[in-house]
């Protein structure tokens, strides 16, 4: 009974000198969440210019990414297809920004572009005027909030 009391106690003991793998097991991919909040077409195509500066380099590496992009507020035009009734107006080089933003849409299955809908509700923008292929999120400062929380990196090209 003493011999397992002792052992007992020097496992405790010792349990408290090695170091536990917190990490262990913790998903290893790297998470980004873009806030785009601007109507400037220049900012919108250097943002586009990171993302597949981003998305070229994590693919030759080999390294597992998600990236999430949000549009809110005056940015919601470039993900638009439609602006009848609105209040939203077309960008004068919206089809050749929109073509960028589509080839990084199919060469990347790991960036996911979102809408915000009270943006949409403000400006008069139904679903159907949205490009395809881009989800909608409710609030587009609370998505953004919720990625940060669950470890995105947070990008806001200036």
């Amino acid at each position: 009974m003493k011999t397992k009391k002792t052992v007992a106690l020097l496992v405790a003991l010792l349990a408290n000198f090695i170091p536990l793998q917190v990490h262990a097991g913790e998903d290893e991919t790297i998470k980004i969440v873009y806030q785009c909040d601007f109507s400037d077409e220049e900012r919108f195509n250097r943002m586009l210019n990171t993302l597949n500066n981003l998305v070229g380099q994590y693919q030759e590496s080999l390294t597992d990414y998600k990236i999430d992009v949000v549009a809110l507020g005056s940015c919601l035009p470039y993900f638009m297809k439609d602006f009848t009734g609105t209040s939203l107006v077309k960008t004068p080089n919206l089809e050749e920004t929109q073509k960028r933003l589509r080839s990084l849409m199919v060469s990347s299955g790991n960036v996911k572009l979102l809408a915000c809908q009270n943006t949409m509700k403000k400006k008069n923008v139904k679903p159907e005027q949205i490009l395809e292929n881009i989800e909608l999120t409710p609030s587009g400062i609370s998505k953004i909030i919720s990625d940060q929380r669950s470890g995105h990196a947070y990008i806001n090209i200036n």
